[in-house]
C-alpha cells in the first residue's frame, strides 16, 4: 500500500470510524440534520474580536486586557448555548476530526474514504481478496446475513470445533471472526423481531432468520429448543461480566476526561502567564512596544481558543448508582442484553410486578414448585431468587410495607404487594396462617 494510501487508512481506522458511525447511526435514530458546511467553531472568532477590539479601544492596557479575558469568557459561554440551542453544535465530532485532517466537507472527506478504503478497488476490497483468497472460500461456502445489512461467509475450521465468519461487504474492514463452539450458549429463533440471536459466553449477535438452517446444519446442538441442561448462573454471569466492563468503560472514559480538562486549563494559565509577561515587556520596551502588542493578539486568540476548549470539554460525573441506573436503563445496547438475560432465564414482562419502598420493580411469580423474585432493573448485579414454596413462611402488611418472610431473610414491598402475593403465594397470609394454628 502506498504511503499516503496508508496513512489515510489509519486516520480513519483509529481516529475516524467512530465519529463516523456515530454521526451516521444518530441521522437513523434521530433523523437529525446535521450541518455540513458551518463549523461552530467559527463562531467562537466573535469572542476573539469583541476582547481584540476592547484591546485596541483602550489602548492595550492592564485593565484592557482584564476586561477583554472576562468578555471573551461570557460570550464564550453565550455561544455555547446558542449553538446547542441551534444544534449548531451536531456535526462537531465527525466533521471537526477531519478538518483536523485537512478536510473542509464530510463530502470532501467521504469521496477520498470511498476511493482509497471502502469503494470498488479500495484497501478494504483487496484485503477481502486475500483472506478469500487465504481461507480457500469459493462458491460453495454458505453466506447469511446480518439485521442491518451485513452479510458473512460461514464455515467450520476442520476440527469442526469452531465456526468462521468473515464479512463480506467492502464497507467495513474485512476480518475472519472465530467462535469455539463450546462458547457458544445458544442460537434461538426471534418471532417477534423476525431474526436470529447468536449468544456467546461474551456477546450476542443479530442475524437474519434466513440464516436458520445454516446454523440447524452447523450447530443444532446448540439450538435453544435442544439444550439438554440450563444453567441460570452461566447467563447471570456472563451479563454481570458485560455490566461491570461497562462501568470500568465509564471510570476510564472520566479519568480521561479529566486529565484532558486539566492539561487544557494548564494550558489557559501558561497563556494567561505569557500575556503577563508581554504587559511587562511592553513597560519595559516602549520602542517595542507594537510588536509587543502583535504578539500578545496571538497570544489573546490562544486564550481564547483555550476557553472554548475549556467550556465544551465534556467531563462525565463520576456515578452514584442512581446515575448508574438512569444510564444503564437509557441505553440501547444495555437493554438489549438485558432483554436477552431475560429470555434466556424463561422470564416475562407479563409476570407480576411487585414494587419495594424505594421504587425498585419485581417480577414475581410461581413456577415447578418455587417462588421466583426477579429485579427488573439493568444494573451490574442481577438480582434473581428461586425460593422453595415451602421455605416461604409468610407474608403480612405493616404500615406502608408489605413483609415477605423467608427461611433465612426478609423482604419488604410495597403495602399493594399483598394483591400480588395472595394470588401467587395461597395460604401464605399471615393472619389466614395464625387464624388457621388456632383452629
Amino acid at each position: 500500500m502506498k504511503n499516503k494510501y496508508k496513512k489515510f487508512v489509519d486516520d480513519y481506522e483509529n481516529r475516524v470510524k467512530k465519529y463516523r458511525d456515530e454521526y451516521y447511526k444518530n441521522i437513523v435514530i434521530n433523523s437529525s440534520v446535521y450541518n455540513n458546511g458551518i463549523n461552530s467553531s467559527f463562531i467562537y472568532l466573535g469572542s476573539f474580536v469583541v476582547g481584540f477590539l476592547i484591546l485596541i479601544f483602550l489602548d492595550f492596557s492592564i485593565i484592557s486586557y482584564i476586561i477583554a479575558f472576562v468578555a471573551m469568557l461570557i460570550l464564550s459561554v453565550l455561544i455555547k448555548f446558542l449553538i446547542k440551542l441551534m444544534k449548531l453544535d451536531s456535526d462537531n465530532n465527525y466533521l471537526n476530526e477531519i478538518r483536523k485532517l485537512g478536510f473542509f466537507s464530510i463530502d470532501d472527506y467521504e469521496k477520498k474514504l470511498k476511493s482509497y478504503v471502502i469503494g470498488n478497488g479500495g484497501y478494504y476490497e483487496n484485503l477481502l481478496n486475500e483472506l478469500i483468497k487465504e481461507y480457500n472460500i469459493n462458491e460453495t461456502v454458505r453466506k447469511i446475513s446480518g439485521i442491518n445489512g451485513e452479510e458473512y461467509y460461514i464455515w467450520t475450521n476442520q476440527h469442526q470445533d469452531k465456526i468462521n465468519l468473515l464479512n463480506s461487504k467492502i464497507n467495513v474492514r474485512p476480518e475472519v471472526k472465530s467462535i469455539k463452539i463450546s462458547a457458544i450458549r445458544y442460537y434461538r429463533l426471534d418471532n417477534q423481531r423476525k431474526m436470529i440471536v447468536l449468544k456467546t459466553d461474551v456477546e450476542e449477535m443479530y442475524f437474519n432468520e434466513s440464516a436458520l438452517p445454516v446454523f440447524n446444519e452447523m450447530i443444532k446442538m446448540k439450538k435453544l429448543e435442544n439444550l439438554i441442561t440450563f444453567n441460570p448462573e452461566d447467563y447471570i454471569n456472563d451479563f454481570e461480566l458485560y455490566m461491570h466492563g461497562m462501568k470500568s468503560s465509564i471510570n476510564n472514559k472520566i479519568i480521561q476526561e479529566k486529565k484532558i480538562l486539566s492539561s487544557e486549563i494548564s494550558k489557559l494559565m501558561i497563556y494567561l502567564i505569557a500575556i503577563g509577561a508581554l504587559i511587562g515587556l511592553g513597560y519595559l520596551f516602549e520602542d517595542y512596544k507594537l510588536i509587543i502588542n502583535i504578539v500578545s493578539v496571538g497570544v489573546v486568540f490562544l486564550i481564547n481558543r483555550q476557553i472554548k476548549m475549556i467550556i465544551n470539554s465534556k467531563v462525565t460525573k463520576a456515578g452514584t448508582d442512581d446515575e448508574y441506573i438512569k444510564y444503564f436503563n437509557s441505553n440501547q445496547d444495555c437493554l438489549e442484553k438485558f432483554r436477552e438475560l431475560k429470555y434466556s432465564l424463561g422470564i416475562s414482562d407479563s409476570f407480576d410486578k411487585v414494587y419495594t419502598t424505594e421504587g425498585a420493580c419485581y417480577l414475581t411469580w410461581v413456577a415447578n414448585g418455587y417462588f421466583h423474585v426477579f429485579l427488573n432493573m439493568v444494573f451490574f448485579n442481577v438480582v434473581y431468587m428461586a425460593i422453595n414454596t415451602s421455605d416461604v413462611l409468610y407474608y403480612k402488611v405493616e404500615g406502608k410495607e408489605c413483609l415477605l418472610k423467608l427461611k433465612d431473610k426478609t423482604l419488604a414491598f410495597t403495602s399493594d404487594a399483598a394483591i400480588v402475593f395472595a394470588k401467587v403465594l395461597p395460604n401464605k397470609d399471615y393472619q389466614w396462617l395464625k387464624g388457621y394454628q388456632n383452629n
